[in-house]
């Protein structure tokens, strides 16, 4: 289920700083995730998921939270937290597949035709499109067709 490291997933979401700590293990992230994630990894993800242009990372955290909730709470819903540790999984294994921040970011967000000319960050917001976005991400990580 996770070919990434706990540690990378907690780094795409803001690391420490962001979760108020590290979790070391699996059942420690479902936890936290169950519990709620504090709001501070919607920025966080935006920023590791997205280029700094335009308005990219307000649409990519929207697609964790609505607006007036993240003013709202301080913490994220167990769903909302859901997906944003569904879209730190795909930031970080796009990081880990094309080797590099920024390719990763551009990657994530340009429309891609098979995809429906949809992002595969808006497409991962799902759990049955973050699997083919993750299937897809795999293939280009072991050179195999898309």
């Amino acid at each position: 289920m996770y070919p990434l490291e706990i540690a990378k997933v907690s780094a795409a979401l803001g690391g420490a700083r962001a979760l108020g700590g590290e979790p070391n293990s699996i059942g420690e992230l479902a936890d936290a995730i169950a519990h709620g994630l504090p709001r501070a990894v919607v920025p966080e993800l935006a920023a590791q998921a997205a280029p700094d242009r335009g308005d990219l990372r307000r649409k990519v955290a929207a697609l964790i939270v609505s607006p007036a909730t993240y003013k709202r709470n301080r913490l994220l819903s167990p769903a909302a937290s859901e997906r944003a540790e569904r879209l730190a999984r795909i930031t970080a294994l796009a990081q880990q597949a094309l080797g590099d921040a920024d390719e990763a970011r551009e990657w994530l967000t340009t429309p891609r035709a098979l995809l429906s000319y949809r992002t595969p960050i808006e497409t991962a917001a799902t759990d049955l499109g973050a699997r083919l976005v993750e299937r897809i991400l795999h293939n280009i990580e072991y050179s195999l067709p898309v």
